[in-house]
């Protein structure tokens, strides 16, 4: 994995109270999350939208947009700046016995919607518990699988993340692997979609409660030989959302089944992104299809999510 979302050493996973955490791989990780009208409008601008039903609270139509949970790991129930890294961050790599030695890569996520966030805010609670450890020749990668829930234990998403710690190469494997990854037709593609992004994208993203220095600071990006702070690698991952979901879906968070996307490489906010996809045949039992997509940076040829899908229901085309 290439790295769009490191860790700097000083604030990598430590071992938190017991209070907060449970040791045992196969034990889950609760914490409330909560978020309000305002969070959905705040984060919707953060990847660049601007459909009135996402960021106008009395649009007859507001609502989440449907990758809005990934945030919610890293804001907690706060309605403040949150800590970094968070505190299921920190738990994972406590559960893992993993005691981190460089950086952490955020390498893929995998979101699948079982039904939408209520539009009016809600209290949840999420749960969190590794789901694989698997040593690698120049670390490991540890796979955690995240599930929010309300209070009467209803599902409303599950998260599966990889993140890659360089380095640590002494980890007991566990599990199997829940990567995923489309091929890429060899065809034109169907529709691509391209949108500068905000030279402010980074500050304002981080606002929905991502506070890693590395996309805002000038020192933390050096200290890991970039020229400037870059993108956060989830704002990334929401605007290429926005693009298959407006292309296919007519930008209804409804018609979002489920999203796959592996992280490849950086983006530097004002870069120029450009998402091209192809349409999968749809499936007669269920009436979904595969959108299979990849984005690039425009400026530098630069391929920054590899190998994506999104799982759609019906279709419905629309335009950006």
């Amino acid at each position: 994995p290439s790295p769009p979302h490191p860790l700097p050493p000083s604030l990598l996973p430590s071992i938190h109270p017991l209070s907060l955490i449970m040791s045992a791989v196969d034990a889950a990780v609760v914490v409330p999350v909560s978020y309000n009208k305002r969070d959905l409008i705040l984060y919707a601008l953060g990847i660049g939208e601007r459909d009135l039903k996402y960021i106008y609270e009395k649009h007859p139509d507001f609502a989440a947009f449907p990758t809005y949970p990934v945030v919610l790991g890293f804001k907690g129930a706060s309605g403040d700046i949150v800590e970094f890294p968070s505190i299921p961050m920190k738990a994972s790599a406590s559960a893992a016995k993993i005691s981190s030695k460089g950086p952490v890569l955020d390498g893929e996520r995998h979101i699948e919607i079982h039904r939408p966030l209520p539009s009016g805010g809600a209290e949840m609670k999420l749960y969190t518990r590794v789901v694989g450890v698997h040593p690698k020749r120049s670390g490991t990668l540890v796979e955690n699988a995240a599930q929010i829930k309300d209070s009467e234990g209803n599902l409303y998403c599950t998260i599966t993340t990889g993140m890659f710690h360089v380095g640590v190469k002494e980890a007991k494997k566990f599990g199997n692997s829940h990567s995923r990854s489309s091929e890429i037709p060899s065809r034109e593609p169907d529709e691509v979609v391209e949108q500068k992004t905000n030279r402010s994208q980074a500050e304002i993203y981080r606002l929905s409660g991502d506070y890693n220095p590395l996309h805002v600071d000038p020192q933390a990006a050096k200290k890991f030989k970039f020229p400037a702070p870059i993108l956060h690698g989830l704002c990334t991952l929401g605007h290429s959302a926005r693009h298959v979901l407006a292309t296919f879906g007519n930008n209804q968070a409804s018609k979002m089944k489920s999203l796959s996307v592996r992280f490849s490489s950086p983006v530097f906010p004002g870069e120029t992104l450009v998402t091209r996809m192809w349409k999968g045949r749809v499936n007669p039992a269920d009436g979904t299809f595969q959108v299979v997509f990849e984005t690039k940076v425009k400026e530098r040829g630069k391929i920054v999510m590899s190998r994506c899908q999104m799982t759609l229901y019906s279709d419905v085309r629309s335009s950006l």
